[in-house]
C-alpha cells in the first residue's frame, strides 16, 4: 500500500533492542520519570541484564561443568 514501508525480512538492530526492552522491562515501556539520569540508569541496568542472560545461555550450550543444573535457564 502507498505510504507504508516495506518489510525487508530482517529487523534493524535498534528495533530488536527496543523490543527486548519493552518486552522484558515494563518500567522502561511506561516510564514516568522526569530525570534523564534515572532513565539512563534504568536502560543501563536493563542492558546489563540482557547481556548477562545472553552470556549465561551461550555458556550453557558451549561449556559443561560438574555443578551445572539439569535444566537450561
Amino acid at each position: 500500500r502507498k505510504g507504508f514501508p516495506l518489510q525487508a525480512g530482517q529487523r534493524w538492530v535498534i528495533e530488536r533492542t527496543n523490543a527486548w526492552h519493552t518486552r522484558g522491562f515494563k518500567k522502561l515501556a511506561i516510564c514516568t520519570e522526569r530525570r534523564t539520569r534515572v532513565i539512563d540508569a534504568f536502560i543501563a541496568l536493563a542492558n546489563a541484564i540482557i547481556i548477562t542472560r545472553r552470556l549465561i545461555r551461550t555458556a550453557w550450550t558451549t561449556h559443561r561443568w560438574d555443578t551445572r543444573p539439569h535444566r537450561r535457564p
